[in-house]
């Protein structure tokens, strides 16, 4: 190739990289660099067209009407674009040790082109949009009735503010505070969900609750939800790979609290428990208008860090900005670590618990006898009319547990079965229409609250140290870490016993036999689901697994997705929980004389926990290769023992037999430390 070629080459190179740095960075390039930029007699022209850095520009280069001059210069003699209240209102974070980048995605939230990474240029160009009368497009108000918390805490530090910046009436907004009429937010917390994915580790939200309230009308208060915008048909990849990547916008929106609470109580069986913020009324009003700022708004939503948490305690934050509550939060958030920073921070009061539809049904049912249940069956199998007689035969009281039992579960399965449903099902409305003619008021049951609190377990992260022998002389010390969250052998206290999701853990080990290091495991996901069946509540258990590991130095890397499906007993509450899945393995393992393989198999076990702290299991597998000779049988049995508050002890002894090697049986000791 000639010396020519390759110099020409060279330079479309050389263009293309430019053309490609000017359209990425074309957006935050100087006003001055455009071709057709407009040129305005006054800065207040430049304000009446939207155009507010060019109105800031021009208001320090005239004589003529100094108002926004004199706004400027005493912003800037007062170094407010460095004050922390003014960082928090905008969400800026440390880019590097020298500048800032708002974690606000949208650009109409920005009234300077720079302001998404300059502070001082979205102060002086939000001083100039609080000039105009007129919105600027995409915003529907004027900047002085859209960006309220800027307005007020600007003209609490710039004593001419009053003066010098045209008053305007904003009757939406004080619609919007007028309905309200807060004086408490309250922090909800739906529990861990499995079937969640975007709130498998549970969820928060705000509610907001008027002056003067009952406890009984708290349902009808409006509610505060940052989530992620997902279309009800994207597939699931897209689903996984958008919400790792920050694909999906995260916005706040608002609701009835009672749609909210029907959604995670009802459709998804999740007990919630309410935590009351302490915050006086300055604080609660400053929130709210921050909040009014952020629903035209939206983040680039990251299911792992930037999630509903994370923006919940950025949206709290900009009322304590000497201290921000996100700041431990920088790899990843989970929702009950965000209730302990502000436990630390005596922000958060002793909490309400709100028991889910499905401890509420099966709290009735404890309270009947084994002849009513059955009668409550047969007419959930059949009608209501084929226990017509036998009803009429039960006293008042008896009558109206049945039907209560009954009309809570229609309820629940109509909600079950259609989340949007509304009114009632024909079913029932007879029920109901039933038991209006009794004539006595319902009664809950009693719930007790749960022992532990979920701020009461272990930290989500944790660190492991285990020892391991087998009878094949391997010898191995593994040192592992979990950035999140729960397994069976961790302390129950705080969590879902019949759930576990764990997420991200790492192993390094050393081969004492060998004497070398090696990566022992890596593990994307290891997600379970054991709820008991019941006679009304009949849920799929389930699991799923996606992981690397290597039994020791010599060994290759197995690859390994495995999924489960199947049923879970449990006799009574504190009795042992027994389960049995089908099964079914992807494995990769270039060890075996198959590398790859599919494998179908069975397994079975049971969890238990005789003594508070003290957990207990076993569970076989076997497996076999499709279309293939290969096999493998395993048993596992462990304990688990919380020490302290934050520490655990474990011992497991396994073996397996596959069809190419003898039985090998290992114990193992181990320790772990949560944080």
């Amino acid at each position: 190739m000639s010396i020519t070629k390759l110099v020409l080459q060279a330079s479309q190179r050389a263009l293309q990289s430019l053309i490609l740095i000017v359209a990425v960075h074309a957006p935050t390039l100087n006003a001055s660099t455009e071709i057709n930029k407009p040129e305005f007699a006054t800065w207040q022209a430049a304000v009446d067209a939207g155009m507010y850095d060019e109105a800031v520009e021009l208001s320090l280069l005239t004589e003529q009407d100094p108002a926004l001059r004199a706004l400027i210069s005493k912003a800037s003699q007062l170094n407010l674009s460095e004050e922390p209240q003014w960082r928090a209102l905008l969400h800026y974070k440390p880019a590097t040790s020298v500048t800032w980048l708002s974690q606000v995605d949208s650009a109409h939230f920005f009234m300077s082109d720079k302001g998404k990474a300059s502070p001082e240029a979205e102060l002086n160009a939000t001083l100039a949009a609080l000039f105009s009368t007129q919105p600027k497009p995409p915003l529907r108000l004027t900047a002085h009735c859209r960006f309220i918390a800027r307005k007020v805490w600007l003209s609490e530090q710039l004593p001419e503010f009053d003066l010098l910046v045209p008053q305007q009436d904003c009757p939406e907004f004080e619609r919007y505070v007028n309905y309200l009429d807060a004086s408490v937010l309250t922090l909800v917390f739906p529990t861990a969900h499995p079937n969640s994915p975007s709130s498998a580790f549970g969820h928060t939200l705000l509610r907001i609750d008027k002056k003067n309230q009952k406890p009984e009308s708290r349902l009808l208060n409006m509610s505060l939800n940052f989530a992620a915008d997902v279309a009800p048909d994207v597939p699931a990849f897209t689903y996984a790979v958008k919400g790792l990547s920050g694909g999906f916008e995260g916005r706040f929106r608002m609701l009835p609290y009672h749609i909210k609470l029907r959604e995670y109580g009802q459709i998804e069986n999740r007990d919630t428990w309410e935590y009351e913020l302490d915050l006086d009324q300055e604080s609660v009003d400053l929130v709210l208008r921050h909040a009014y700022e952020m629903l035209i708004s939206h983040f680039d939503y990251f299911f792992f860090s930037e999630n509903c948490s994370y923006h919940l305690l950025s949206l709290l934050e900009v009322a304590y900005p000497d201290n921000p509550l996100t700041d431990e939060f920088n790899w990843w958030t989970i929702p009950v670590d965000t209730i302990r920073a502000l436990e630390r921070k005596n922000l958060a009061n002793e909490p309400r618990f709100v028991p889910s539809a499905i401890r509420t049904l099966r709290a009735r049912q404890a309270n009947m006898s084994e002849d009513d249940l059955q009668l409550a069956l047969t007419a959930l199998n059949e009608d209501l009319s084929s226990i017509d007689s036998q009803l009429n035969s039960r006293s008042l009281e008896e009558q109206v547990a049945i039907l209560d039992l009954l009309s809570d579960y229609e309820r629940y399965n109509r909600l079950k079965t259609d989340p949007s449903a509304l009114g009632s099902s024909t079913r029932e409305k007879a029920i109901l229409s039933r038991r209006s003619k009794l004539g006595i008021k319902s009664v809950l049951p009693d719930i007790a609250t749960p022992d532990s609190t979920p701020v009461d377990g272990h930290g989500t992260s944790r660190i492991g140290l285990r020892y391991r022998f087998s009878d094949n002389n391997t010898d191995i010390v593994e040192l592992s870490f979990r950035p999140a969250y729960h397994d069976f052998r961790d302390p129950s206290a705080g969590f879902d016993d019949k759930a576990a999701i764990e997420l991200g853990g790492i192993s390094v080990a050393h081969d004492r036999s060998n004497d070398e290091f090696f990566l022992k495991r890596v593990t994307l996901a290891s997600i379970q689901s054991v709820e008991p069946i019941g006679r009304f509540y009949k849920p799929v258990s389930w699991h799923t697994t996606v992981e690397w590991d290597k039994p020791n130095a010599a060994a290759s890397h197995q690859f390994t997705f495995n999924v489960g499906a199947g049923i879970a007993l449990q006799h009574q509450p504190k009795s042992p929980i027994l389960f049995a899945f089908g099964e079914f393995d992807l494995i990769n393992n270039n060890d075996l004389l198959d590398s790859t393989q599919v494998r179908m198999g069975a397994s079975a076990g049971a969890h238990w926990e005789p003594l508070t702290g003290f957990r207990t299991g076993i569970t076989a597998n076997v497996r076999h290769q499709i279309g293939g000779d290969f096999y493998i049988a395993t048993t596992d049995i462990w304990a688990g023992l919380a020490i302290g508050e934050q520490w655990s002890a474990n011992v497991e002894l396994s073996s397996a037999k596959t069809s190419d090697t003898n039985t090998d049986t290992q114990l193992s000791v181990g320790i772990r430390s949560y944080f």
